[in-house]
C-alpha cells in the first residue's frame, strides 16, 4: 500500500509539473526565468514551483479523504474534512502570494482569480478517486467471483470422490460376499484409484494420466465378471501435450458401468481423440432393463455444472437417450 501511495504521489507531481511547464512554455522559451523574479520581464521559478505545489494539494486533499472514509461511507467526516484542508490550503496560498509580491493582495480581488483553478483542481481530484474506485470495485467483484468459482470446483470435485467410492465399494462388497478371488484386486484396484483421486490436486492433469485412470477404472470394474465384459475403447490423436481437469471425465463412463447391459455384446463404446486443439470425447452403452438406482445421479450433473465453470462457450455437451442407447458426445476446446 505504501508503495502504491508513492507512485500516486509522484503520478500527482508529474502531471502538475508538466501541466504548468506547459503553462509557462513561452516564459520558459524566452528565458524569463529568474528565482525570485527580480524584474517585471521575468518570472520567479519559487512562484512556479509553489504554484504547482498548491494545485497537487487542493487535488490530493479530496483524493486522500475520499480514500480513507467514502468506503466506510463517512460522508460528515468528508465533508469536514474538505471544508478544514481546502479552507486552509486556500489561505496559505493566499499568504503566500502576498509574500511573494511583498505587497499587501486584496482577498475580493484573490478569490476570483484562484477560485476557479481551485475547484478545477478539486473536481479532477474527486474524479480521479472514483475512476480508480470503480476500477477497485470492479476488480473486487472479479476476484470474488473467481474465489466462489474455485470454492465450487472444489466442492463438486470433491462430490466425485464419496460418489466414486460408494459405487466401488458395493461392487467389493458383492465380489467378498460370494468369496470371488478376485477381491483382493479389487481392493488392490481401488487403491490406486483413490491414490490419484486424493493425492492429485492440481487444477489440470495431461490427459495420458486421465486416460491411465480410465482404464484401471474399467480393469477395477472388469473384475466383477467371471469373464470380461464387452468394451471398446479407442484412443487417437497426439496426446501429449494436452491437459484436462482431473475426474472430468469419468462419471460418464460411471453411469454407464452402473445402468448398462453388460450382458451383451459390444455395450458399452468409449473413444477419446485430439483434433485442432479439441478433444473428442464419446460414450455409448446399452441399457440395462433393471429398474436404475435412486441413491445416485449426482454424476452427470456434476459435470455439467464442471463444465460451465472450466469451458465457458468452449465445450459442447450432447446426451441422447431411448430406450435402448444412452449416448454422450462431448467436444472441449482447450486451445486459447
Amino acid at each position: 500500500m505504501k508503495k502504491k501511495g508513492l507512485l500516486l504521489f509522484a503520478g500527482f507531481i508529474a502531471f502538475y509539473v508538466l501541466v504548468h511547464s506547459i503553462r509557462h512554455l513561452p516564459e520558459i522559451l524566452h528565458g524569463r526565468l529568474s528565482w525570485k523574479g527580480e524584474t517585471t520581464y521575468t518570472l520567479s521559478i519559487v512562484r512556479i514551483v509553489a504554484d504547482m505545489v498548491f494545485a497537487c494539494l487542493f487535488t490530493l486533499l479530496p483524493y486522500l479523504l475520499l480514500y480513507h472514509f467514502y468506503p466506510e461511507k463517512k460522508f460528515k467526516l468528508i465533508a469536514i474534512g474538505m471544508i478544514i484542508s481546502l479552507t486552509s490550503c486556500f489561505f496559505i496560498s493566499f499568504w503566500w502570494t502576498g509574500f511573494m509580491e511583498h505587497a499587501p493582495v486584496r482577498l475580493s480581488s484573490y478569490l476570483p482569480q484562484t477560485v476557479f483553478f481551485c475547484v478545477v483542481n478539486v473536481v479532477f481530484g474527486m474524479i480521479f478517486y472514483f475512476v480508480r474506485y470503480a476500477q477497485y470495485k470492479e476488480l473486487q467483484e472479479k476476484e470474488t467471483a473467481l474465489q466462489n468459482k474455485q470454492s465450487e470446483l472444489s466442492f463438486l470435485r470433491s462430490q466425485v470422490n464419496p460418489h466414486f467410492l460408494f459405487n466401488n465399494l458395493n461392487n467389493i462388497y458383492a465380489l467378498v460376499y460370494y468369496k470371488s478371488p478376485q477381491a483382493l484386486n479389487a481392493i488392490s484396484g481401488l487403491s490406486e484409484l483413490l491414490r490419484y483421486m486424493l493425492y492429485d490436486t492440481n487444477d489440470t492433469v495431461a490427459l495420458t494420466t486421465e486416460i491411465a485412470y480410465i482404464e484401471k477404472y474399467i480393469a477395477l470394474q472388469q473384475l466383477r465378471f467371471e469373464h470380461p465384459s464387452d468394451v471398446e475403447f479407442k484412443i487417437d490423436g497426439d496426446l501429449d501435450a494436452v491437459n484436462i481437469p482431473p475426474l472430468l471425465l469419468i462419471p460418464f463412463i460411471e453411469n454407464a458401468f452402473k445402468h448398462g447391459d453388460d450382458s451383451v455384446k459390444d455395450w458399452l463404446n468409449i473413444s477419446i481423440g485430439t483434433t485442432n486443439d479439441r478433444i473428442n470425447f464419446y460414450c455409448s452403452n446399452i441399457k440395462a432393463t433393471k429398474e436404475l438406482d435412486a441413491t445416485g445421479g449426482i454424476g452427470i450433473s456434476n459435470v455439467k455444472r464442471r463444465l460451465e465453470l472450466l469451458y465457458p462457450g468452449k465445450h459442447a455437451l450432447e446426451i441422447i437417450e431411448n430406450d435402448e442407447l444412452f449416448v454422450v458426445k462431448l467436444k472441449l476446446n482447450y486451445g486459447k
